[in-house]
C-alpha cells in the first residue's frame, strides 16, 4: 500500500531500457517518471559538436555494443550513475537535464530529486 501511495504522490516508477526501445519511448517514459528530460546522442561523445539521436531510432540501433542486454533506470540512482550505466551496458551517451531543459543536472543527484 505505501508503495502505491508514493507511486500515485511522486510518480516515480523505474524503468526497463532494451535494445528495441526507440528513443522517443524512452525520454516520454523518463519524463513520466522523473519530471525531466533525457537526451540521447547518436554516440559516446556527449560533448562539443555531439549529435542527438533520432526519435525513432532503436536503442540497439546506436549502440557500438553487438547484443545489449535490459537495464533499469532507478529512482534512488545518481544522475552520474545513470549516465555511466548507459554508457558501460549499451555503449550509449545520454545527459540528463534539469526540468528547465537547458542546464544538466548534477551528477551527484537522484534521479528522484532532479524533477522537484
Amino acid at each position: 500500500m505505501l508503495n502505491m501511495l508514493r507511486k500515485i504522490v511522486f510518480n516515480l516508477d523505474d524503468i526497463k531500457i532494451s535494445g528495441s526501445m526507440h528513443v522517443k519511448t524512452l525520454q516520454e517514459q523518463f519524463k513520466s517518471s522523473f519530471g525531466t528530460e533525457i537526451r540521447v546522442y547518436k554516440s559516446l561523445n556527449t560533448g562539443r559538436g555531439a549529435k542527438l539521436a533520432e526519435p525513432k531510432a532503436t536503442l540497439a540501433s546506436l549502440s557500438d555494443r553487438k547484443k545489449i542486454n535490459e537495464m533499469e533506470i532507478r529512482k534512488n540512482n545518481s544522475v552520474g550513475e545513470v549516465e555511466q550505466q548507459f554508457k558501460d551496458e549499451l555503449g550509449i551517451g545520454i545527459q540528463i537535464m534539469m526540468p528547465d531543459g537547458k542546464t544538466f543536472a548534477d551528477n551527484a543527484v537522484k534521479l528522484k530529486d532532479v524533477g522537484k
